[in-house]
């Protein structure tokens, strides 16, 4: 998982660099920018940050902009990773040096007078593609806008902690689908859920469980039978839901992002919030399921 994508400006003029950089950190906070306006420097930044795009417009000089050229071609070679590479100049002929000279990097040219507009928004889908979950409700006029990459790191941390409680090796889970939109009642007993709010999503997680799954899942982690969700053992799907957070917690940290501390509540019978992207969960144990409800705090 990668959260932070660094990308690289390298310009001569300041304010123009300036405001690709203002346009760039107002479509994500997801980026982080560097700029330079000559080659100084550009092995510092490249050696302490893992640059995902660069920007290059050759009014720094031939010299220069040669030089970058042949940096990142000997990055390529070393990491045999395709950096995306804006590439600018008024200077036709020497535009198409560049292209037949660096051969082993793929430059996409981008014509004069340079559109800011259009280099942001290239720069965007170059680095997160498609990276937001839209899905139309029935009961909203609105559409859902969920972070994917968000969302995988809690689907992937509630399958590991989930497999490794209840030694699990038949889990798999299925492609999200709106609550909304499901013609027949999921028949879910108990859920624990978990209130986020941060740059990336503010809404709630909940992990639901029908009867019977909860206490199959029950009986193999705690090693103790039973036959009714009761004061007992509903605790336990909000241990559940912590040990699952705290996974989710220590991946973002280690991407250098923190999440806050948070206690999970326990709610019996159905969730009541219509609005709710599901990811259903399939196991020798029965279903359950991840429910994630945005802007629901």
């Amino acid at each position: 998982m990668e959260f932070i994508r660094n990308i690289l400006i390298i310009d001569k003029f300041n304010d123009q660099v300036e405001l690709i950089k203002k346009q760039i950190l107002s479509k994500s906070n997801k980026f982080s920018v560097f700029t330079l306006n000559s080659r100084l420097q550009i092995a510092e930044i490249a050696s302490k940050n893992d640059i995902k795009c660069l920007f290059l417009n050759a009014n720094i000089g031939k010299v220069d902009t040669f030089y970058i050229l042949r940096f990142f071609e000997m990055l390529k070679e070393k990491n045999n990773v395709d950096i995306p590479i804006f590439f600018t100049s008024e200077d036709f002929d020497l535009m198409q040096e560049a292209l037949a000279k660096f051969t082993k990097i793929k430059l996409q040219i981008l014509h004069t007078p340079l559109d800011i507009n259009d280099l942001v928004e290239k720069i965007q889908v170059a680095i997160l593609g498609k990276s937001t979950l839209l899905a139309k409700s029935k009961t909203s006029k609105n559409s859902l806008s969920v972070d994917v990459e968000f969302m995988n790191v809690f689907i992937t941390s509630s399958k590991k902690v989930i497999a490794e409680m209840a030694q699990l090796s038949d889990l798999v889970h299925g492609a999200p689908i709106l609550m909304a939109q499901l013609k027949i009642p999921l028949d879910i007993a108990i859920s624990a859920k978990i209130l986020i709010s941060s740059a990336y999503f503010k809404g709630s997680y909940y992990i639901a469980f029908p009867k019977q799954t909860f206490l199959n899942f029950y009986e193999v982690a705690v090693m103790e039978k039973t036959t009714e969700i009761n004061e007992e053992n509903k605790d336990f799907a909000g241990e559940l839901a912590n040990i699952i957070y705290g996974q989710c917690k220590k991946k973002f940290s280690d991407e250098g992002f923190n999440l806050d501390m948070v206690i999970p509540s326990i709610h019996l019978g159905e969730i009541k919030y219509s609005v709710v992207i599901l990811i259903p969960f399939e196991s020798s144990l029965g279903k359950f399921y991840l429910a994630i409800a945005p802007g629901l705090i």
